[in-house]
């Protein structure tokens, strides 16, 4: 994994490839392809030195995830973005202030080239947080 890490910040929301891959099943490929991205402007993938669908590790001070990398081309350097669900949910803060959803705007990260990663299942995910209970 690279040391070389940009200092981002995390939004998330729904996206509509997410909507229709909701149909199919949150454990179907289609949505798991579709939430296990980051999504960045082309300058941070040159800076981290990877190709588009290369793994990133996204770290904060809630947790870090393994996506893959996504180019937005009308994306703005320092902003991230990762579709709501159970690979942005690792890395947000959990607490919700009592409106019973939890801020998925503004998450200061950081992001690493992590080619030598691989992009956990949702299955394998929900694994490795609860243990297999």
């Amino acid at each position: 994994m690279s040391r070389v890490g940009i200092a981002a910040i995390l939004t998330s929301g729904r996206t509509q490839k997410q909507g229709r891959g909701l149909e199919q099943g949150k454990l179907s490929k289609e949505y798991r392809d579709e939430v296990s991205v980051c999504e960045m402007d082309p300058t941070t993938l040159h800076v981290l030195r990877i190709e588009e669908g290369k793994p990133v590790l996204v770290q904060s001070a809630h947790g870090c995830v393994v996506v893959r990398s996504r180019i937005d081309r009308r994306g703005k350097p320092g902003i991230v973005f990762i579709p709501c669900g159970p690979y942005a949910n690792m890395v947000i803060d959990s607490t919700t202030e009592s409106s019973g959803m939890p801020d998925y705007k503004g998450t200061p990260v950081e992001i690493f080239a992590a080619e030598d990663r691989v992009v956990l299942s949702i299955e394998e995910l929900l694994e490795e947080i609860f243990g297999g209970h």
